[in-house]
């Protein structure tokens, strides 16, 4: 039963974060990304789930050194799906920066 209990808590961060990740995209990436002269259309929710999940990352690796009895946070640092999507979101971010536009 304890396992059920930190998936639920798991799936609660998970839906908190795309929250945060939503209101940082629209008060503060959209700001960024009109001042460095990329237009804010197209296909803006990529940069939504990528911020969200670069921010649940950078919450899993704190908390990973802040306390280190979770079994679930443990799993999911070593899993390499986990890292490969922390890259695609960090990419996800920055290649506007690069092609001037909102790509996908």
């Amino acid at each position: 039963m304890a396992i059920w209990k930190m998936y639920l808590i798991t799936l609660i961060e998970i839906i908190l974060f795309l929250i945060v990740g939503f209101l940082l995209t629209d008060n503060v990436l959209k700001n960024v990304y009109e001042s460095a002269g990329i237009r804010f259309i197209g296909n803006v929710w990529v940069i939504w789930f990528g911020i969200s999940f670069m921010v649940f990352a950078l919450y899993t690796i704190i908390l990973s050194f802040v306390s280190k009895e979770n079994r679930l946070r443990k799993e999911r640092l070593t899993s390499k799906t986990f890292w490969v999507i922390v890259t695609a979101s960090i990419v996800g971010i920055f290649v506007p920066f690069f092609i001037g536009e909102i790509p996908f």
